[in-house]
Formats: structure tokens, sequence, C-alpha cells
């Protein structure tokens, strides 16, 4: 527990960045798909709604560093370090996302060049957000290094990040298509259903974990309650985001601020899951001397 509170600002980072960065993707990939070009243009222009969640992220787990000064350190790691090749994809994400975004307003009609920035930008952000999900396998922390780890941030953005793209659409007052709003659906239900069944056989595995002084699932003995949670805010927020996505019936301009509202409560019901789940991860640190 304490671990988790003292790494308080790395949960948020390992919550909201991967939500933010599978986010961007989804919504590269609702663009591309567009045959409407001024539609397109439009959404372009709400690529910043993923990537300030990212940078939000990425602003949080900076703190960590403690002072500027360490950030040389960082980048000396690259290449050997998990931190500093973490850091590195997300600079990469963002400055890619971010010259693709500023690049949009410019841009009258969609080209190769407009599609290839896209597809480059999201695959940064697929590159980042594995090298987040590697960065904590370390062979000293048992609890840690375990081959499911690694798939529970996977699925965690997963159940949020398709929810981010369509609050993008809301933003850009677009409606979205049945089938990109149902697609962005299931992949949030299969993500939080799969992430589920990952943590109850994580939350098993921590039984089998013993050192000389602690029981790894003793470390985490809320960790059922806090799955428990993890489904409800994920299926809540899903269910919000839906209605509010397939509803035709904001035409007003306080109709349309509403929706907005819905789906920023939508996302955040989610990420709240998330973030309890990587709450329980933190607080499962445990060495093999400790």
């Amino acid at each position: 527990m304490d671990m988790a509170l003292s790494e308080i600002t790395l949960v948020v980072f390992t919550t909201i960045a991967p939500a933010g960065a599978l986010g961007y993707a989804f919504l590269s990939a609702a663009i591309m798909l567009m045959r409407d070009n001024d539609g397109a243009k439009k959404l372009s222009s709400y690529l910043i709604v993923p990537l300030l969640l990212a940078l939000v992220g990425l602003i949080a787990s900076a703190t960590h560093l403690g002072t500027p000064a360490n950030a040389l350190y960082v980048l000396a790691g690259i290449g050997r370090s998990p931190l500093s090749n973490e850091v590195v994809a997300a600079a990469l994400f963002l400055a890619l996302g971010g010259a693709v975004w500023i690049l949009s307003f410019g841009h009258r009609k969609r080209d190769a060049l407009s599609a290839f920035g896209l597809v480059a930008a999201s695959c940064a952000a697929l590159v980042f957000v594995a090298f987040v999900s590697l960065a904590y396998a370390v062979e000293t922390i048992p609890t840690w290094d375990m081959p499911i780890v690694p798939l529970t941030l996977w699925m965690n953005a997963l159940a949020s990040g398709p929810l981010v793209a369509l609050l993008s659409f809301l933003c850009a007052d677009i409606m979205p298509s049945r089938r990109f709003v149902l697609a962005c659906a299931a992949c949030s239900v299969v993500g939080s259903l799969v992430n589920v069944l990952l943590l109850i056989f994580e939350y098993r595995a921590l039984s089998g974990i013993v050192t000389t002084v602690a029981v790894g699932a003793d470390l985490v003995p809320f960790m059922p309650a806090a799955i428990a949670v993890f489904f409800l805010c994920s299926l809540a927020g899903m269910l919000l985001c839906l209605m509010v996505a397939l509803r035709r019936g904001f035409a007003t301009l306080a109709g349309r601020r509403r929706r907005i509202v819905y789906g920023i409560c939508a996302v955040a019901i989610v990420l709240a899951g998330c973030f309890v789940v990587r709450f329980s991860f933190y607080a499962m640190y445990m060495t093999w001397g400790v």
C-alpha cells in the first residue's frame, strides 16, 4: 500500500497515457475510413483530445524524476533501461501525433501524406503502450515479473481507449457511424472482460509467491473488490458513452454541451476503474528480499 501511495503519479501515468495513445489510434482509423472529407478534416483537429490525455499522463510521470536534472540520466539509459525506452517512446508518439494534428489545419483534402502521418503516429502510439507494459518486468520483483502484467495494461487501454476516440467525436460535434460506435463498444467490452479474467489469474498467482516475510496475495487483500470496481466502472462508462454516441437528440447548443459532459463523465468513470486496478498493481510491490 505504501508503495502505491508513494508512486501515485505513476499510477496516473499508466492509467491515462495508454488510454490516450490507444484512443489516438482508434480516432486515426476513423478519420482514414470517413468518406466525408470535411468531416474528416474537422475530426482531425480533435486529435488533440487523446494527445492531451497522453501528455497529462507523461507530465504526471515526470514528477517521479524528482528534479529536471534527472532527465539526463533517463536519456543516458536509452536501449538498456525500460524507463528510458518508455519515456523516449512517449516523446516520439507525442511528437508525431502533435505534428499530424498541427499539419491537419493546413490540409484541405486528405492525401497520401496525411494518411501516412496518421499511420506512423498510430504505430508510435502502440509502441509506446508496449514499452509501458514491459517497463515493470523486473526479475527481483516477482509480483510484477509475471507474463500477465503487460497484458493487464493493454486490456486497461483497450477498455478505455475506444471511449476516448468516441469522446473526440462528441467534442467535434460529429455523429460517428453506428458501425464505428459498436466496434468501439465491442473492443471496450472485450478489453474489460479479458482484463477481469487476467486480474483474477494474477491474484491467484500471487498466493504462490512467497518470501521469508510475506505472501504476495497478503499485500493486496482488497484486490477482489478492486476487480469488481473495475468491471462495474467499465460497464457503466461504456453504456453511458454508447447512449450518448448513438442518441441524436442533442441539436441545441445546450444539448451539445451536455453531450460532451456526458462523454467526459463516461471516460472518467472507466479511467477511475482502471486507476483502481493500477493502484492495486503498485500495492503488490514485493522483492525477493523483502
